[in-house]
Formats: structure tokens, C-alpha cells, sequence
């Protein structure tokens, strides 16, 4: 099955039904016809609030470390306390995000997903018909889905139904040591000229490398439009062309010359730039909860463009899994939770993520937080420049090959055409 791709949106412009009622375990237990004919059963039910709703456990597979675990464990905590059915949130961290994609894999062969789960939508593909339809529940038992900003709405019906809630949304900035780049007389880069500029500079006057990826996916796609090309669609690779090779040009020159190095074991810049070890990377803005700065001052800003400008947007979704009725509705109730306008507030402002409504980032809270905090400041100050992956079967293997060869290629020192051709190969062998 092949799927059309996802078309970006700004985000400021704007992601046989077991009869039990009580719900004490997590996981489809159905083979997967069986599931979908449940879920599309529960789904043009009734409400939860309706019906009534049953005391039980809502089993949650989550990713989140960190700030972020600790703030989704705080409104978990929040939600058992307060909620009128006796509902428990039981949050299972099923390690990164490769390992939680590979247990859901694994656990849908096996009929035993959880309730809910963060998930991409490109993880979905194995196993989209264990995932429970929202859109009679949204039409019954939502306060105002409206408020749900558009970008996020549309990412959640690519597949022909709504099959997940936006949850922890962010957009890539750039992270800089603006008490290094004061020293030096350097400003944010703006452009990829810029870029260019600050890393031989940073080479001559401190032999530091200046720049890093903490997604090598995401850098190409993201440095091919801003050069005003395309990426892939699930024909294969759109850039083995003129305007691709100047771009896997772009690329080559900033590793090959030192001006920018891989994470390897580190995985995430946060720490080498935390320890001063690097001037500045790319990264998610949530990944402001992992920088300590002591003793110098960090600077955020948008991604320096080129011909034109370009940001990814990232995060999961929260999609329900759940097969049994009672289970179902109980497991809506904190999806609702969490994508609420105090939620969704608490968590932006806690963990670097944005909100996922519309009231949330006009509220006068969000509004004095933003006024104070660089990072939001710099991801709305992008907001235009918004795009978000596209997603067919197969988008998962390409962003996996991409990684990889980019890896392999930088490693060996390639040349531009050399590396061209070693990206356009792996994109095409992935589909």
C-alpha cells in the first residue's frame, strides 16, 4: 500500500469487541481484523462521559528522559488524582525512541500493544489497523478540536481517519554559545554563507568544530529546501539533480573542512555543547531542557536558510491501541488530559516543546513565558518556514538509510557527486 505524502503547514498558521468493563490489563489481544472491527465499533459509540466509565489501568509507552519524563510523570500523577472515574495512568518508558518503535513492532505481531503510545506517523504502517479511530470520539467528547492547531490536525488524518492527538510538537533552532560568538564579534548565522563563515573562524581562533546535527535526516531534508529542492516521495529520491548536488555540496564542505562534526556516542549534542566541547548545533528545541549553561550565555535562533527558508517540525502523536470498550473511553479521558490547554502549557513551558493549541499559545501564562525564554522565541520567530516530513510506506526505512549514509560518507571524507549518488542509491534501495 502506498500512501500519498504529508504536505507541510506552518504551525503559527496553524498534529467482535471483547464485552468487559473493567479494564485491569494493556494490549490488543485480537488478530488485527478483529481489532479494527472493534475499534471502529467503539469509536461510533457513545461517549465516555455517557456512558459511564469503569475503574481500571490505562497503560501509557512513552520515550520522554529528563525534564520531559519528569513533567509527563507530574500531569500522570495530576490526572489519577482528579479524574471522577478511578481511572490509573500507568506510564511504561520503553527506553529511545528506535527502542520504542521496535516494541510496538514487535508487540502488534504479538497482539499485545499498550492503551496508548507516542508514535510517528511513519511507525504506524506495520500495524495501521490496530489503531483505534478517534474521530467519533473527537465529535462527541472533545471541548473544541478547532483549537487544535491545523497543522497538527491535518498530520493526524493522512491515513483517511484521525488517528492520533498531537502531543510533545517541536521544531529544530539553533543553539549557539553566545558568550564564544561575542568574543569573536560573531552574530546567530542567518545564512549558510554565515555558517561558513563562523566555522573557519571558530577553526583559526579556538580550533573549535562550531556546528552539529543532532539529526542527519533532518539536515539534509531540511538544507534540500532550503535551497528550493525536493527531497523524496515514495517514488525514491528527488534530488539527483543540479540544485541536490550543490546542497550535498554545501554538506560535505562543512565536515569535510571541520567546521562540523558527528555526535557519535554522545547521541545528542546537548552534552558536548553543555561542556563548551562544540560552539553550537541543531537540534530540538526541546533539547533546551538538556543545555546547562554555567558561566556563559546561550543564545537560540532560527535555522540560517539559503535560497529560502526551511525548519522541521517534529514530535509524536498519541495514538490509542486499546480493544476493549470500557478501556477505550477510560484511555480517551487522558488523551483529552493531556492535549488540554493547561496541559499542553505546563508541558511547553516545562520541557521545550510548543503548545499543541491555539488557546495555549495566546493564553497570558504561555505569552509572558515566551516574552523571557529564547528558545520559544526563536521557534515562533520561524513559524513561516514550517515543514514537516512526508510519510508513506517506507518513509521510516528512507530516514534510517539517510542517517546511515550520511554517516558513511562524511566518515570516508567523500566527495559532493560521490556522496550524491551514495544518497540517491540508499533512498531508492529503502523503498
Amino acid at each position: 500500500m502506498k500512501l500519498k505524502q504529508v504536505t507541510a503547514l506552518g504551525l503559527a498558521a496553524a498534529l467482535g469487541l471483547t464485552a468487559l468493563t473493567a479494564c485491569g490489563g494493556s494490549g490488543s489481544s485480537a488478530a488485527s481484523s478483529e481489532s479494527t472491527a472493534a475499534a471502529s465499533a467503539a469509536a461510533t459509540g457513545d461517549s465516555a462521559s455517557a456512558a459511564g466509565i469503569q475503574p481500571c489501568e490505562v497503560t501509557f509507552w512513552h520515550a520522554m528522559t529528563g525534564q520531559q519524563e519528569t513533567t509527563l510523570t507530574e500531569l500522570a500523577d495530576q490526572f489519577n488524582e482528579e479524574n471522577e472515574y478511578g481511572i490509573t495512568v500507568t506510564l511504561v518508558n520503553q527506553g529511545s525512541y528506535d527502542d520504542l518503535s521496535t516494541k510496538l513492532t514487535a508487540n502488534a505481531a504479538a497482539g499485545t500493544l499498550p492503551d496508548m503510545a507516542q508514535t510517528y506517523n511513519s511507525w504506524l504502517m506495520p500495524y495501521l489497523d490496530m489503531v483505534v479511530p478517534l474521530d467519533d470520539f473527537i465529535a462527541s467528547d472533545f471541548d473544541n478540536y478547532e483549537d487544535v492547531l491545523q497543522s497538527y490536525r491535518d498530520e493526524n488524518t493522512v491515513f483517511g481517519f484521525t488517528s492520533g492527538l498531537p502531543f510533545n510538537k517541536s521544531t529544530y533552532v539553533y543553539f549557539y554559545n553566545k558568550t564564544m560568538f561575542d568574543e569573536l564579534g560573531l552574530e546567530a548565522p542567518t545564512t549558510w554563507d554565515d555558517l561558513m563563515t563562523i566555522g573557519e573562524t571558530f577553526m583559526q581562533e579556538k580550533n573549535l568544530v562550531s556546528l552539529g546535527y543532532d539529526d542527519m535526516a533532518g539536515m539534509l531534508e531540511a538544507s534540500l529546501r532550503q535551497s528550493g529542492a525536493e527531497y523524496v516521495t515514495e517514488e525514491g529520491a528527488q534530488f539527483d539533480n543540479e540544485t541536490g548536488l550543490e546542497t550535498v555540496q554545501f554538506i560535505m564542505d562543512l565536515y569535510n573542512n571541520g567546521y562540523a562534526r558527528l555526535v557519535g556516542e554522545d547521541g545528542y549534542f546537548s552534552g558536548p555543547f553543555s561542556n563548551q566541547l562544540i560552539a553550537a548545533y541543531v537540534g530540538s528545541c526541546t533539547g533546551v531542557s538538556y543545555i546547562t549553561h554555567d558561566g556563559w550565555e546561550l543564545g537560540v535562533a532560527p535555522l540560517p536558510g539559503n535560497t529560502e527558508n526551511a525548519a522541521n517540525t517534529a514530535g509524536t502523536n498519541i495514538n490509542m491501541f486499546a480493544t476493549d470498550e470500557n478501556q477505550q473511553k477510560a484511555t480517551w479521558e487522558f488523551m483529552k488530559f493531556l492535549t488540554s490547554t493547561e496541559a499542553t502549557t505546563k508541558w511547553a513551558m516545562e520541557t521545550g516543546y510548543l503548545p499543541v493549541r491555539q488557546s495555549a499559545l495566546d493564553s497570558d501564562t504561555y505569552q509572558e513565558f515566551m516574552a523571557n525564554d529564547p528558545t520559544a522565541t526563536a521557534c515562533y520567530a520561524q513559524s513561516d518556514a514550517f515543514f514537516s516530513s512526508p510519510v508513506f510506506e517506507g518513509s521510516y526505512d528512507v530516514q534510517n538509510a539517510v542517517n546511515t549514509t550520511l554517516e558513511e560518507v562524511i566518515l570516508a571524507k567523500e566527495d559532493a557527486q560521490t556522496a550524491l549518488d551514495s544518497l540517491v542509491s540508499a533512498i531508492n534501495n529503502a523503498l
